[in-house]
């Protein structure tokens, strides 16, 4: 089997990461995460096979998660991953994926891909940047609440980045938005919708928060140490104390990218 370096447990854990994230918004959307489980038994082979030629080379790389042989008494809760991969490469072969079908081999499909990246995470030099969600969505001062809103809701987002004056950046929560929004879903909540950014912010100053802010290089133990005060840290190019325009924002990373 052909080693696997850093760089390139970074690039496929993405990959992997990003495939789940499209199944979550497609309960059948199964496809995207075999195609990355295949480049990574193509790469770990060598050469171009198939679900079962993969395998062994995948099944060496899963020893060094937990999750690929749990105890007897978890098989219940965890499914093994020989076990959980049979099951993946033979619906796989299905003629026909549609339906209940579709949607049980996403499950599973899912469930592979979370083994493979603890897998592949034990192959990094972790640092922040290699769990981060890049390039974030930001949302903008002169946006009303309504759209900023739809934009959690559509992406299920929790955070967005903000760049205040002055080049100082902020993070908005959904739960500082449904504060914002109140109980009153007939009368007040109307306007608030309707209301910038900007306007709400001078309205409720916890609106917006000072985002804490770490380097693309930093250790995970630091992300980990800023998470006992914050639920969300942005990740930068490089952190200034007095950026002319903000720093460089490469990422946003919360405790479920932890995780």
């Amino acid at each position: 089997m052909r080693t696997i370096d850093p760089e390139t447990a970074v690039f496929f854990a993405n990959q992997l990461r990003s495939a789940r994230s499209a199944a979550l918004a497609d309960s059948e959307a199964f496809d995207e995460i075999i195609h990355v489980v295949e480049r990574l038994g193509s790469y770990l082979n060598g050469k171009l096979g198939d679900l079962g030629k993969y395998r062994p080379a995948l099944s060496e790389l899963c020893q060094s998660s937990w999750l690929a042989k749990p105890p007897e008494n978890f098989r219940t809760l965890v499914t093994p991953f020989s076990e959980l991969y049979e099951l993946v490469r033979v619906a796989r072969n299905d003629a026909l994926h549609q339906g209940a079908s579709a949607r049980h081999l996403t499950k599973h499909a899912v469930e592979l891909a979370i083994i493979l990246e603890e897998a592949l995470s034990t192959q990094m030099n972790p640092t922040v940047g290699d769990f981060m969600v890049q390039n974030p969505t930001c949302a903008q001062l002169w946006q009303p609440i309504g759209f900023i809103r739809q934009q959690m809701l559509a992406n299920s987002y929790s955070y967005l980045p903000v760049l205040g004056s002055g080049g100082k950046w902020f993070v908005v929560s959904d739960a500082s938005v449904a504060r914002f929004l109140c109980a009153d879903r007939e009368g007040q909540r109307k306007s608030q919708l309707a209301k910038s950014l900007s306007e709400a912010f001078r309205e409720d100053s916890g609106l917006l928060v000072p985002a804490a802010k770490l380097p693309a290089d930093a250790k995970l133990a630091e992300a980990l140490e800023v998470l006992k005060a914050q639920s969300v840290m942005l990740v930068m190019n490089k952190v200034r104390k007095d950026p002319p325009a903000g720093d460089d924002l490469l990422g946003i990373l919360t405790a479920f990218d932890l995780l």
